[in-house]
């Protein structure tokens, strides 16, 4: 499955992963004010079928650096065997699965409650990758489609800036 995704990020970050076509960095991140943005699929680079959207992400990320101007760029994705979330097949079901096939029959850690994401997430990858999936479709309407590829090296490529914009009062 080919696909186009949309990242948002600083300018700065963005000048590098495109001189390397390759991101420095993935999802779990602190941002101003308690925001945060969360590997809920377990660490990967998460793409978005919006630049739109993807905007306001970059807007998050350059501010969290102190950065006037932000990007979205724009890549192929190419996952051989998605595991897709959609109407049909929820990401509340794909948790319960990954948990069942994990913890069958024994106990659930005590995991503290501020780590319970990044916990759920490492558990979820886990399980798709144990059940051969690279990654991950995530339909959330008609409209807007995540991704999260496991293999960044092999499954994006063509990294390019989509557009740049200066944040103005940051």
């Amino acid at each position: 499955m080919k696909r186009t995704g949309y990242r948002g990020i600083s300018f700065q970050e963005a000048e590098r992963v495109v001189a390397n076509q390759h991101y420095e960095r993935m999802e779990r991140r602190r941002f101003q004010d308690g925001l945060q943005a969360r590997s809920i699929f377990g660490s990967g680079l998460y793409l978005i079928s919006d630049a739109v959207l993807a905007a306001q992400y970059a807007f998050c990320h350059a501010e969290a650096e102190g950065g006037g101007q932000a990007a979205v760029l724009k890549q192929e994705i190419v996952l051989d065997r998605p595991l897709v979330i959609n109407c049909r097949y929820s990401e509340t079901q794909l948790r319960q699965d990954a948990l069942d096939w994990k913890y069958k029959g024994r106990q659930l850690p005590n995991v503290r409650p501020e780590h319970v994401h990044a916990w759920l997430g490492r558990t979820t990858k886990e399980y798709a990758l144990a059940h051969s999936f690279d990654g991950i479709v995530y339909h959330l309407d008609d409209s807007l489609i995540y991704y999260v590829a496991y293999f960044q090296e092999k499954q994006v490529s063509g990294i390019d800036l989509e557009f740049v914009f200066t944040m103005n009062g940051v």
